[in-house]
Formats: C-alpha cells, sequence, structure tokens
C-alpha cells in the first residue's frame, strides 16, 4: 500500500506577493474579484501518514507532555524506489499541463538545515507543520495507491493499482473533491500520461472552482480565544456600565474583521470562545499572503489596545488561529 499527498501550493517559500500562485482570479482591496479560468496553483508532492506509518517513516513520541508525530519524509523518498516513482510519475503529469512544481526533495534539504538550526536553539517543530507552513500549500491531495498481482496463469500474474485522490483544505480540513481508479494495468506514469488528463477532468475541475471560492469569499480558519487559569477574567464579565461582555466584544470584532462577518460559534464558557468556519481574506493591506496568524494578531493587537490586557498569539498552523488572554 503506497500513499501520498500531493500540494497545489503556493510554495515559493519566499513568497511576498502575496496571492494564490498563478490563480489568474484576483481578489483587490474591495473584494471584488476579477475571474479568469484557468487556475495553475503550485504543486509539491509528500507522502501521507499512513503511507508513513505503513512503511516505518513515522514514530509516535511524547514531547512536553504531548504526543506528536515524528515523519521521517527523506527515508520515505531515499529507501523505496517504488514511492519515489509514484512521486514522480504525479508530478511529470503536472509539469506536463503547465503547473508549477515545487520538488519535495529539494525543499527536505532546505528545511533539514531549518531543523538543524531549530534544534540547536531547543526548537522541535514537526516535520509535516513545517512542511506546509513553510509552502503554505493551497489545496492538500491525498493519495492512497494499492499494489497486487493478479495471476492470470497458475504460474504467470500481472500487476494492477487502484487509488483515490481527496483533494482537501488544508486551513479548514474540508474535502473539496475525490477521484477513485480502480485495476490499473501496467505503471502509474502510463495512465496518468494517457488516461487522467480526461478521466479526473471533473476532479480537476472542481478543485478550480473551490479556488474561485476562496478568492471571492475567503479562507476558512477556525478561531479558538482561551483565558489563562491564572487570569481572574472571565470572558462573561461586563467590562462598562452599559452591560457589554468580553464575549459580546469578541463576537463584534469577528462580525466586523471576518469576511462577511462569516464565523459560526460552537463554544462560549467563562474561559473560552471557539468560532469554526471564520472567513478570513487571502491579502493583508500591503498586498501580501494573509493567514490565521496574521487574523490572530490583529485581535491581539485590538484587544490589547482596548483592554490594555496581556493577550498572547499561539497560533500554529494554516488554519487554527488561537490566543491567550493572560
Amino acid at each position: 500500500m503506497i500513499g501520498a499527498l500531493v500540494l497545489f501550493a503556493s510554495c515559493t517559500c519566499d513568497n511576498q506577493s502575496g496571492g494564490l500562485t498563478d490563480f489568474d482570479e484576483v481578489e483587490d482591496k474591495s473584494g471584488n474579484v476579477n475571474v479568469i479560468e484557468q487556475a495553475k496553483p503550485a504543486i509539491m508532492i509528500i507522502p501521507s501518514d499512513q503511507c508513513l506509518q505503513k512503511g516505518g517513516f513515522m514514530k509516535k513520541q511524547v514531547l512536553n507532555g504531548r504526543e506528536v508525530f515524528d515523519r521521517d519524509y527523506n527515508n520515505f523518498l531515499l529507501n523505496n524506489d517504488t514511492n519515489k516513482a509514484v512521486v514522480r510519475a504525479i508530478q511529470s503529469f503536472f509539469i506536463s499541463q503547465n503547473y508549477p512544481l515545487t520538488d519535495l526533495e529539494q525543499t527536505l534539504k532546505s528545511l533539514n538545515e531549518q531543523s538543524n538550526l531549530d534544534m540547536a536553539d531547543g526548537v522541535a517543530k514537526d516535520a509535516k507543520t513545517l512542511l506546509v507552513s513553510t509552502c503554505k500549500p493551497d489545496i492538500i491531495l491525498e493519495l492512497d495507491l494499492a499494489e497486487k498481482t493478479e495471476m492470470v496463469t497458475r504460474t504467470t500474474g500481472k500487476k494492477v493499482s487502484s487509488f483515490t485522490m481527496t483533494a482537501l483544505d488544508p486551513f479548514s480540513n474540508k474535502a473539496v473533491s475525490t477521484f477513485s481508479k480502480n485495476d490499473i494495468e501496467g505503471s502509474i506514469e502510463s495512465y496518468m500520461n494517457e488516461s487522467f488528463k480526461q478521466e479526473g477532468r471533473s476532479f480537476m475541475g472542481q478543485i478550480s472552482n473551490y479556488f474561485k471560492d476562496i478568492v471571492r469569499n475567503g479562507r476558512e480558519i477556525t478561531f479558538r480565544i482561551l483565558v489563562d487559569q491564572n487570569c481572574l477574567v472571565n470572558l462573561s464579565d461586563d467590562f462598562n456600565d452599559m452591560g457589554d461582555t468580553y464575549s459580546d466584544w469578541i463576537r463584534q470584532w469577528l462580525k466586523t474583521n471576518a469576511k462577511n462577518g462569516a464565523a459560526n460559534m460552537q463554544r462560549n464558557t467563562d474561559k473560552e470562545m471557539y468560532f469554526t468556519n471564520v472567513r478570513i481574506t487571502n491579502l493583508a493591506d500591503d498586498g501580501t499572503q494573509f493567514n490565521a496568524y496574521d487574523f490572530a494578531t490583529s485581535f491581539r493587537k485590538a484587544f490589547i489596545q482596548t483592554f490594555h490586557m496581556k493577550c498572547q498569539n499561539t497560533t500554529q498552523g494554516l488554519g487554527d488561529a488561537s490566543v491567550i488572554i493572560k
């Protein structure tokens, strides 16, 4: 069993332009959208957790009292020729369709250098988090591949493959599109070059349509506001003589700063507020890319300015904004 992820990524890794890479639908500051067909984001392929685990390339460990995964992407490529061949076959197809490509091996070399520096500074980072946050993927395409031998006669057999691809938004983990193909005879490379262009047309079209929605309506993230256990403030406390609570202020801030006011409140307690389906803009005012960390930073600054209380941005991933009020 082989699995992989294809990342439709804005992965120049030093992208200052801020838009979705080579995506011809552009959001301006007024929220208007210039729609042009043919979205061509850059791609990168990485192995899925299932693939790493079955191949012995992923282990669990406890770090600072928390269970984390140690993903060994380098050995996935170096120690299995089939894994590398599958990655290269998918890469070749997308290159043939004029998709920009970020090579996993080259990216890992750069990230390994950064990881070594982090370790020297006593900083531990999950390999997948580092890879995704560096390359800022727009869509993760999860690929699981099964290979088996079917007996043609009692003594001869033929290899057949089956795979399923599910496109996921790494910000919200929403499924965008799914494609399945069973009983492929011959190599995956031959199938990708000869048949996938036609059979996968609907699959790829759904991905392009999803990108248009992102640009029109913003990215979806989650947003969590916590109150430190040593803080005497409760979110249900009034902060003025009019009966307005901290929770009221937070909800109003989201209505004002989430794109089109989109945010669904899932939890509202004295010490926590949690929102899902929070839409955020793709671009900051200076034209650079805007993400969950930037959204949490905007909240943090507004909260400190309004209440003169300490507030820390604890955001780690692309789509999970979080702050702690202290």
